[in-house]
This record gives structure tokens, sequence and C-alpha cells, in this order.
């Protein structure tokens, strides 16, 4: 059984007006991708090329002061990066 989540919703019952969007909000290397692991040491998943670090709490904070939901990715762009089109070659990272 998958529990695994791509992203969370965060004041989804919020009226504001807008939607806020987070893509590179956390490290997360999904368990069924390579055991959970890229094979970096942790102080390098916690450096900006594995996430956008502190990204996350500015959506929320956004999210909050417009009071609308805020939707932030659970996945690391090293394990693929939303900003990329499907035809961009570093879409996924290789090793």
């Amino acid at each position: 059984m998958m529990t695994y989540r791509p992203y969370q919703i965060i004041g989804e019952e919020r009226a504001g007006r807008w939607l806020v969007t987070c893509d590179h909000a956390a490290n997360t290397v999904p368990d069924f991708v390579q055991g959970g692991s890229l094979g970096l040491p942790e102080s390098e998943m916690g450096r900006h090329i594995a996430y956008d670090i502190g990204a996350a709490g500015v959506a929320r904070a956004l999210g909050e002061a417009l009071d609308s939901p805020v939707i932030l990715s659970n996945f690391s762009r090293l394990v693929i990066d939303p900003n990329r089109g499907e035809d961009d070659p570093t879409l996924l990272m290789k090793l």
C-alpha cells in the first residue's frame, strides 16, 4: 500500500481568490525511487540543489496573508523538476 503523497494542500477551505503553489518545497526522495535515497549525503540533500530552502515557509505565509490555499510539492527537484518541460534533458537529473 502506497502512503506517499507527492503534494500537500494547506488551507483548502480558505476563501481567498488566489492559489499559491510551491514546486520546490521539499527535498523528499520517495521510497519507491531507489529506496528513498539518491546516494547523496544528507548534507547535500539539505542544500539548494535538492530544494528551495525557505520557499515552503514563504508560500505558507503568503497563503495565510491572502486567505488562500497553498499547494506544496513533496519531492526533491533532483527526483523530477516540475519547472521543466517534458522534452527538457534536465527534467530528470542524472547522477
